[in-house]
């Protein structure tokens, strides 16, 4: 299997460590890559402050620590499509987007102005629809879904304020979870109820308030995809003691498929995944405690499986689903194209 190497271990190391304290990143918290795998980015937690986290970019050759104001554990990244800008979503209701093809400010902290705590759940995570002209980002801290124009940062969609003012049993909460279609016409993000066995995923047109809302039958979902052509979306989670995923098909009300079991080695419960689509194929890679495994969400087979050093190691796969990138503080960046 052809393996392409993105980034050594010693470029991983942090470049100002504490005083009698190993450079070495605790761990890789999050990875993400360009389709072409031009532009790679790495958050590390540092071993002496875990909270503490570099974003690293890799880019011809060369490595550059971009700008992270404000001390955080950075649990997701993103790409926009052309590879221009880069999203980090993570812990405390925090995101810091970054322009990567001209000199730029970061954009001030996405979220940080709606309130929550530094020490809330981790599960946050930012999506990219309409060829990069939308961003979406969700935390479980607050609950709230927002979508905004990446040229202007302008909100387009806010979930809280429409449903400002309802009765709490009827509101709509986000947990964290978000995806966009493609074209940007549409946000899906798993819903919070206070009823547990509502479980489901609400899907939304962009700025209008009326919604669909699909019962997955699975408590906890870690993350969601819309196909290509957007007719169908991909949603992976836990439930009990498994993995589980399922594939809805938004053009059909009463599909309600059963989740299939991924027969992973430890639940994914409360951890960021990011399923994309090989063509009509969703695919997710899951770290175990000795590999990662590319799982397609459909059938509950594995498509690829490596050797990984611990779950101190992250993987995501290229956009176009056509290549796995694991990272790890031991081993480097690695980048391996699927069969």
């Amino acid at each position: 299997m052809p393996v392409r190497r993105i980034g050594k271990p010693e470029e991983l190391e942090f470049a100002n460590p504490l005083p009698a304290r190993s450079p070495v990143p605790e761990r890789i918290t999050a990875v993400a890559a360009t389709a072409d795998l031009s532009r790679v980015a790495v958050a590390t937690s540092a071993p002496w402050f875990h909270r503490c986290t570099e974003v690293l970019l890799f880019a011809e050759g060369e490595v550059t620590r971009l700008p992270t104001p404000g001390c955080r554990l950075f649990l997701d990244l993103v790409f926009d499509p052309d590879g221009s800008a880069l999203t980090a979503m993570g812990t405390g209701n925090s995101g810091l987007r970054w322009s990567l093809d001209a000199p730029a400010e970061p954009w001030n902290p996405l979220m940080m102005t709606m309130g929550g705590s530094p020490d809330g759940p981790a599960l946050a995570q930012a999506a990219v629809g309409g060829g990069g002209r939308f961003l979406a980002t969700a935390s479980a801290v607050t609950g709230n879904v927002v979508v905004r124009e990446t040229a202007t940062r302008r909100v387009v969609h806010d979930v809280g304020t429409l449903f400002d003012g309802l009765d709490f049993e009827d509101r709509v909460d986000g947990e964290g979870t978000v995806a966009l279609s493609a074209d940007g016409s549409r946000v899906a993000f798993s819903r919070h109820h206070f009823r547990s066995s509502l479980e489901g995923v609400v899907v939304q047109e962009i700025g209008g308030a009326a919604y669909s809302e699909r019962r997955t039958r699975i408590p906890w979902v870690n993350g969601l995809a819309f196909s290509p052509d957007g007719a169908a979306l991909a949603v992976v989670g836990a439930r009990s003691d498994e993995t589980v995923a399922a594939v809805l098909d938004l053009d059909d009300a009463a599909d309600r498929p059963l989740p299939v079991v991924l027969p992973t080695d430890r639940r994914v419960d409360r951890m960021n995944l990011r399923p994309v689509w090989r063509g009509f194929e969703p695919l997710v890679p899951i770290v175990d405690p000795d590999r990662v495994t590319v799982w397609n969400l459909a059938s509950a087979t594995a498509v690829l499986s490596v050797a990984a050093p611990g779950t101190r190691t992250a993987a995501a796969l290229a956009p176009d689903g056509c290549a796995l990138i694991v990272a790890s503080p031991d081993h480097g960046v690695d980048a391996r194209i699927l069969p």
